[in-house]
């Protein structure tokens, strides 16, 4: 009887293994690969785009470029502003550039409060034109990973094919990368540029400050590698 009784246990053991692998493998995400919304045409730069695309496109122009002033590192004098004294909200996307500046307001001793929100930012969107099969399309992202450059097959229909090569943030990035990339892989590179909502973290300061003292906080960062929105708010 004990080789039956050992039998039951072994037997118990193998399956609470497996069903553990199981639950494992299923909890795990999958990773996500960005492409542009599925809502938004892309077209090839061949085709002439049509009267509800030149809408789109101009709408979105406007869109881009408002965003682009809103994003530059550039100080922005807030209605209402007396006194010479403000509250500043300091606005960023990256989490890095958020650690820098509360790090600062700490070395300041300034008061402070963060949040979260959502807003629309501009992206650059780098891929090359989808070839004519899957098979080409594989064989171009081999090519370029023997040259050390990332690439993936957009899987979604109306962007079938298309290989992707990275999202960027700023336009001055997203040109560089698909000069370089260009010149390495000899692979035509297009630009596709669009607005994305995202999260940002919003820093305000919760005292009064005056013009001085912000230009010496202010002085402590680079403001051309950061791409942050800062508003001098009434107090």
């Amino acid at each position: 009887m004990k080789w039956l009784f050992y039998l039951f246990v072994l037997a118990n053991a193998a399956f609470l293994s497996w069903n553990s692998f199981v639950q494992d493998n299923a909890a795990q995400p999958k990773q996500a690969v960005y492409a542009p919304p599925v809502s938004e045409s892309i077209r090839l730069l061949s085709e002439p785009p049509s009267e509800e695309d030149k809408v789109k496109e101009k709408t979105q122009t406007e869109q881009m470029e408002e965003a682009l002033n809103q994003a530059v590192a550039v100080s922005t004098v807030a209605q209402g502003a007396t006194d010479g004294v403000f509250c500043p909200r300091i606005e960023t996307e990256k989490s890095g550039d958020e650690a820098q500046i509360v790090k600062t307001l700490k070395a300041f001793g300034w008061a402070y409060k963060e949040g979260e929100t959502l807003g629309k930012r501009p992206k650059f969107w780098l891929y090359i034109d989808a070839p004519a099969t899957k098979q080409r399309a594989t064989e171009i992202v081999k090519d370029l990973a023997s040259k050390s450059i990332d690439s993936f097959i957009i899987t979604r229909e109306e962007m079938k094919n298309r290989i992707s090569l990275g999202l960027y943030s700023e336009k001055g990035r997203a040109e560089q990368a698909r000069e370089r990339i260009q010149t390495l892989s000899g692979y035509t590179v297009n630009v596709y540029d669009h607005m994305r909502t995202v999260s940002l973290h919003q820093i305000t300061i919760e005292q009064s400050i005056n013009e001085e003292d912000w230009n010496a906080f202010l002085a402590q960062f680079d403001l051309t590698k950061m791409m942050i929105k800062l508003e001098k708010n009434p107090c």
